[in-house]
């Protein structure tokens, strides 16, 4: 049998602590005091309170007076001094300390009443009942309070994160303003009315435009009118069929204020509005000039790459055929010694064949993969040594002033030929420019970049560089001309007149030898080119070293030396020229059977064409061969003056290099130099990767 669950007491929101070591007493007041709804806590000693009190909070005390131990008094006292307690109102109840002194000194300890035993309940009820109306009206006022002091806290918090969150929009806008003012788009929105006129254009308009946003409110005239005419009537026709697409993406030209041409990507969306009606147009227009450009110089590069690449094999190829022609002639002009009529012809072709191989040089110049020799040369004295030449190439209708520089000119390092070259093409072009006569300057000046410059598809690292200006008062170029100055086989001049490649040599051998080309140039008020070259860094150089050997020191000295070569003509021409300076002779057509040769017998001079078929170019073959036979000297020739199409190696890097069609008296000369270089001998280990190392220094 289960017991009945026994109710849950019911909770009560005051509590009253009784105090009184007769268990009657309290039972008493609990009985009289039960109905007013109080949890009643009863406590049989001063002691025993005071751990209540601990626990928890009262709304009154009905304290004993006399008690064992500690009395009423003394408890009342420690009640007081307690912060947590001291507001709690104590009623004293005695039988027995009933005259004044005992009232007065019950009052002085903080009791709010004094009542005698026996307790009239009644009385005792009322009293009670008014501090326990009082401490609910206290508590429920505080509460009131707190709940009102939570609902301003939350309206505080509230209100701070709506500042928060305001001041972070504001800020997020005037980023996005910021962005927007410093980026090239313009955003609008426009009517969707015949000329689809603005509503709306962001502040930038006029930095990207060139014009304030109210001019293109409301006037779709001001914006058709400044379209590009070659881009009008695309554009327009575009944007009336708008409706039925939904977007549109435009690109045309704008005419800006100053008369300059900039390209803008226009893109733009239908805004629709519940119904799906069409409503307004909303769109951005970008400035892509820059990138437009930036894609014109990158495919006009690669365009110059191309045509460089097929001049250069083209001189190449070019250079072999001259080879033979040369050497064939040299060989020849002894044998006509008797006949002077033949010689005099064996030499016009030998003179015209040399005049080829000039051009030849030239192509390679303008494709980049000449030879240069750099050293030091001093332009004003350049241009002054040319003084002469420039002046019956003007003729007397054009005035040359070579200006002084300024200050002491600094040394460049360039080509000398390749320089004197440059400057007489820039004369040639000033005399075409000025066709009446007029005015040409040249000028030199030292000059120094504080920072890495681009220009016409060259770019330089901040230094010192030497200036080479040449200035005419001709007829100038228009932009569009100027655009394509340095364009292969471009030109103006008539048909038959010019081969277009005069500049786009300058910019090969500017670019090849680390400079920078400018130009500046106005329709009817003349052209200057402007030449910054590198400054040459200041060094000693021995007097009297010369290339130019006396005959006999050039002769052989019975060596053997290996021609390789995969053109039978150009081999079988060297061939003839070697042994007739006095060396024995082998020859080979290719890498394979030169190493065949090599491991046949002794060679003292590898004399190998660098661009070979078959798989192994001259370099290759070379680096085999040193392996094999450290000792080995390596001349080598090509085509191409540097070899340029295939990759150099540091253990070759001071191998030299014998432009074709070269002469017999450099072959000669470049033989000795090789073969006179000091070898240190191998590791005495002998291994495969022992390197022969020269001095440089003759014997």
């Amino acid at each position: 049998m289960t017991e009945a669950p026994q109710p849950e007491a019911r909770k009560t929101d005051v509590a009253i602590l009784i105090v009184d070591d007769d268990s009657r007493n309290l039972f008493a007041v609990r009985e009289t005091l039960e109905d007013l709804g109080a949890q009643l806590v009863l406590a049989k000693s001063g002691e025993e309170a005071l751990k209540h009190l601990l626990r928890q909070d009262f709304a009154l005390i009905l304290l004993d007076v006399h008690m064992p131990g500690m009395d009423g008094y003394e408890t009342a006292e420690m009640i007081r001094k307690r912060e947590k307690s001291r507001h709690i109102p104590i009623i004293f109840l005695t039988a027995i300390n009933k005259d004044e002194v005992h009232i007065f000194r019950g009052y002085a300890t903080g009791a709010v009443d004094y009542m005698f035993k026996p307790v009239d309940p009644h009385v005792l009820k009322s009293k009670v009942s008014v501090f326990v109306d009082l401490y609910r009206k206290t508590e429920e006022i505080r509460r009131e309070s707190e709940a009102r002091q939570r609902l301003l806290d939350e309206n505080e918090r509230v209100r701070r994160e709506k500042l928060h969150a305001e001041q972070a929009l504001r800020r997020s806008e005037e980023r996005q303003a910021l962005v927007l003012r410093q980026l090239p788009i313009v955003l609008y929105t426009a009517d969707l009315t015949p000329g689809l006129p603005f509503r709306y254009v962001s502040d930038n308009v006029e930095a990207v435009l060139g014009h304030p946003a109210g001019c293109f409110i409301g006037n779709s005239a001001f914006w058709e009118e400044r379209l590009h005419p070659d881009d009008r009537s695309r554009v327009l026709a575009q944007l009336a069929g708008i409706r039925d697409a939904g977007l549109s993406t435009l690109e045309y030209r704008w005419i800006c204020p100053d008369g300059t041409e900039r390209h803008l990507l226009d893109q733009t969306v239908v805004v629709r509005d519940e119904t799906g009606a069409p409503r307004e147009l909303s769109g951005t227009i970008l400035d892509v000039t820059e990138t437009r450009q930036a894609q014109q110089q990158l495919a006009h590069s690669q365009k110059m790459e191309m045509v460089g690449q097929l001049t250069g094999g083209i001189a190449h190829d070019f250079n072999n055929m001259l080879m033979v022609v040369i050497g064939s002639l040299e060989r020849l002009a002894p044998a006509l010694a008797d006949d002077a009529k033949t010689a005099r012809r064996a030499e016009m072709a030998l003179q015209a064949a040399l005049r080829c191989s000039d051009m030849t040089r030239r192509l390679l110049t303008f494709a980049r993969r000449q030879q240069l020799h750099p050293e030091p040369v001093d332009l004003d004295a350049l241009a002054g040594g040319m003084a002469e030449l420039m002046e019956r190439t003007l003729g007397r209708d054009i005035e040359i002033v070579i200006e002084a520089p300024a200050e002491p000119l600094w040394t460049a390092t360039v080509d000398r030929s390749q320089a004197e070259s440059a400057l007489l093409n820039l004369v040639i072009n000033a005399r075409d420019a000025m066709p009446d006569g007029g005015h040409l300057r040249i000028h030199t000046a030292n000059t120094r970049f504080s920072e890495a410059t681009t220009a016409h598809g060259m770019s330089i690292p901040a230094g010192d560089y030497v200036l080479l200006a040449v200035s005419d008062s001709g007829c100038g170029m228009p932009p569009e001309v100027l655009e394509r100055a340095f364009e292969p086989f471009f030109t103006t001049k008539e048909t038959g007149k010019g081969t277009g490649l005069g500049l786009s040599m300058i910019h090969g051998f500017v670019k090849q030898s680390g400079g920078l080309i400018g130009i500046d140039s106005t329709p009817g008020a003349g052209t200057t080119f402007r030449l910054y070259l590198p400054r040459a860094v200041e060094t000693g150089r021995a007097v009297g070293d010369s290339d130019a050997d006396a005959p006999e020191q050039a002769a052989g000295r019975g060596e053997t030396v290996l021609v390789v070569d995969d053109d039978s003509d150009v081999r079988a021409v060297a061939v003839q020229a070697v042994t007739a300076f006095g060396y024995r002779v082998l020859e080979a057509d290719g890498g394979a059977s030169a190493l065949a040769v090599l491991d046949g017998g002794p060679v003292d001079l590898l004399f190998t064409d660098i661009v070979m078929p078959g798989g192994m170019n001259g370099r290759e073959l070379a680096r085999e061969g040193l392996r094999r036979h450290p000792g080995l000297r390596v001349l080598f020739a090509s085509g191409y003056a540097n070899g340029s199409t295939v990759e150099p190696d540091a253990d070759l890097g001071t191998a030299e290099t014998l432009a074709k069609p070269y002469r017999d008296a450099d072959l000669a000369r470049a033989l000795r130099r090789v073969l006179d270089l000091s070898v240190i001998p191998p590791p005495e280990d002998g291994g495969e990767n022992a390197r022969p190392s020269r001095s440089g220094e003759p014997d």
